[in-house]
Parts: structure tokens; C-alpha cells; sequence
């Protein structure tokens, strides 16, 4: 029978095997953007991490597996715990951030990745490594311990899985559109076209349309996190440290990517502009 892992609670030391590395919730667009950048720091230490035990020779014992996949889950909750903490005092920068490259926010869904894309990550990772190990395996030889010996049982599991997740996303999205619809309200018309903007009113009425929007993040991350524990519940532990790994991989070379995109474009704009013309107050 695969292992099964407990859905672990947020770490309450708040850092990285008890060292405190990773600031307590924050409410404002810099705070958050600055626990983004200690949290990718802790990602990448988990990453390396996840290497070290995918590639230990002999296998690590599988007690020690289990203890790495409950901490790097431990850190995924905690992330979308802080994550909430900040939407609940400003949601409008959950949905502008700047601690995001242009590229990652190009394939955002409602704040986040596509939770359907986890479970396509796992079948794309295990295809991968099966392909890889097809040689050996047809001279008569085993498959390694990680993605490309999933069973039909786990299989079946995770199909099971995909189905569930893409009717909670139709749910949310559905969600969603009821409440980018609101903003067309009665209300807001009357508001508009009042013939002088009652500010007060709009503001009101705007936090209202918010606290909407707010609601499906809180859905959708929700949903983010239920899907990567999920996944993780049907593998053995050995499979489960190979599937965090490729998923820790993927985000931090898109991230990375994106970065450095954005750095080229931000200096080739600024090698593009003109020169600024020289004034009085220049003298």
C-alpha cells in the first residue's frame, strides 16, 4: 500500500529546521514581497535537500524520506497561511504582485498556479523518468524507486484526483466570474453616473467587490495546497521526494527565468530612452 502523509500543520517556528529564517505573516505589499524572497530562499534549500535524499546511494531510510516530505509540505502551508494573512488586509496585490515575474504572471489562474497543473507535473515527470529507465527495463533489469514505478493502483488514484480538481476549479472559477460580474451592479451604475463620484460610496462599495475577489483566492489556494498534499498521499515517500523535487525545480527555473527576462527588458528600455534634456535647475 502506498504510504500516506497527514496533511502537516504550518511550522510555529517559522523557519527552516527551527533556524527562524522566515518572517511572521505581514500586511503590507513590501512585507510580503519581502517574505517572498526568504520563502524562495527556503524553497531552494529544500530543493537541495530533495536532491540530496533523490540521489542518496544507498537510499536514505524511509523514515527520513517521510520527515523531508512533511517539512517541505509544512512550508508550502505556511506560505499560503501568510499568503491568506496578507490578502485579508489588501487582496488587490495578491492579484498585482510585484514579487512575480511578467512571465509567471502570465500563466496565473486566479492568483496562483492551476491546481490541475500539479497533477499534470506528476504524469509528466513520471513519463519522463519511465522513459529514461525503458532500456534497462526491457533487458530484464528493475525500475528505480521514483516516479517511473507507479503503480495502477497510484495511477488510478491520481486520475480519480484530476477529475475531482478540475470540477472544484470550475467551481471556483464559476466564483470568480460572479464576482468580477458585481462590479457592473446597480450600485456601482448608479455610482458611476451620479453626475459627482461620492468617494465614500465607491470606496465602500469597492472593499465590498473586494472582499469578493478575496473569497476566491482564499478558494483557490486552498485548493493549491489540498492538490500538492494530495499528490504526495498517494506516493511512497521515495516517490514523493522525486515529485516535490521536480515541482520545487520547475517554480524556481520559471522564476529565475522570468526575473532575468524582466531585468534585460527593464535595461534595454532604459538604454532606449532618450536623453533627459538639460534644465536651469541642472546649472
Amino acid at each position: 500500500m502506498p504510504a500516506t502523509f497527514p496533511p502537516p500543520a504550518p511550522p510555529s517556528h517559522g523557519g527552516h529546521n527551527g533556524t527562524g529564517t522566515l518572517p511572521p505573516p505581514m500586511s503590507s505589499n513590501e512585507s510580503f514581497s519581502n517574505f517572498f524572497e526568504s520563502w524562495i530562499a527556503e524553497q531552494s534549500r529544500d530543493l537541495e535537500e530533495l536532491r540530496a535524499a533523490a540521489s542518496a546511494e544507498p537510499a536514505a531510510p524511509e523514515a527520513d524520506l517521510r520527515r523531508l516530505v512533511d517539512q517541505v509540505l509544512a512550508h508550502y502551508a505556511q506560505y499560503y497561511s501568510t499568503k491568506a494573512a496578507a490578502a485579508a488586509d489588501d487582496v488587490n496585490m495578491m492579484f498585482t504582485s510585484s514579487w512575480t515575474s511578467t512571465t509567471e504572471n502570465l500563466y496565473l489562474w486566479c492568483g496562483g498556479s492551476r491546481p490541475t497543473a500539479t497533477i499534470q507535473l506528476l504524469y509528466t515527470k513520471s513519463g519522463m523518468q519511465l522513459q529514461q529507465q525503458l532500456p534497462v527495463f526491457l533487458d530484464g533489469g528493475g525500475l528505480k524507486d521514483d516516479l517511473s514505478d507507479l503503480s495502477a493502483a497510484e495511477l488510478q488514484a491520481a486520475d480519480q484526483l484530476q477529475h475531482r480538481t478540475i470540477t472544484r476549479e470550475r467551481e471556483i472559477e464559476e466564483t470568480a466570474a460572479s464576482a468580477q460580474e458585481a462590479l457592473m451592479s446597480k450600485t456601482m451604475v448608479e455610482l458611476a453616473g451620479g453626475g459627482g463620484l461620492d468617494a465614500g460610496a465607491m470606496d465602500r462599495e469597492m472593499q465590498t467587490k473586494a472582499e469578493g475577489m478575496r473569497r476566491v483566492l482564499d478558494m483557490a489556494d486552498g485548493l493549491r495546497l489540498e492538490t500538492m498534499r494530495e499528490v504526495v498521499a498517494l506516493l511512497r515517500p521515495a516517490q514523493a521526494v522525486h515529485f516535490l523535487l521536480a515541482a520545487a525545480e520547475l517554480h524556481l527555473a520559471v522564476h529565475d527565468f522570468g526575473r532575468r527576462k524582466d531585468g534585460h527588458a527593464g535595461n534595454a528600455a532604459a538604454a532606449a530612452a532618450p536623453p533627459r534634456r538639460r534644465s536651469y535647475a541642472d546649472a
